[in-house]
């Protein structure tokens, strides 16, 4: 007999919605607070990733790979916050 007080695993997938939710907020906050001098930490970001694209022409497919993930603080706070909501689902 299952333990009626153990809370059943949420899906992967609500996680991963959830922490790329709580990234754009934090990026779209970064971008909002980043003019006020006292805030403007927040906005300051790295990007890493492939720059340009990677292309590939094989005459009758041509394939672009390229990625590019960009961090800052607000960005990471977001991410940390939605986690936190996640728990408490």
């Amino acid at each position: 007999m299952p333990n009626p007080a153990r809370r059943v695993r949420d899906p992967w997938w609500i996680l991963a919605v959830i922490v790329i939710a709580g990234a754009v907020l934090g990026s779209v906050f970064a971008d909002a607070v980043g003019q006020f001098t006292y805030l403007a930490p927040l906005s300051h970001s790295i990007s890493i990733g492939i720059d340009p694209p990677m292309r590939i022409d094989l005459r009758v497919l041509t394939l672009t790979v390229g990625f590019t993930v960009r961090l800052n603080l607000a960005i990471v706070l977001g991410i940390i916050v939605a986690m936190y909501v996640f728990r408490m689902l």
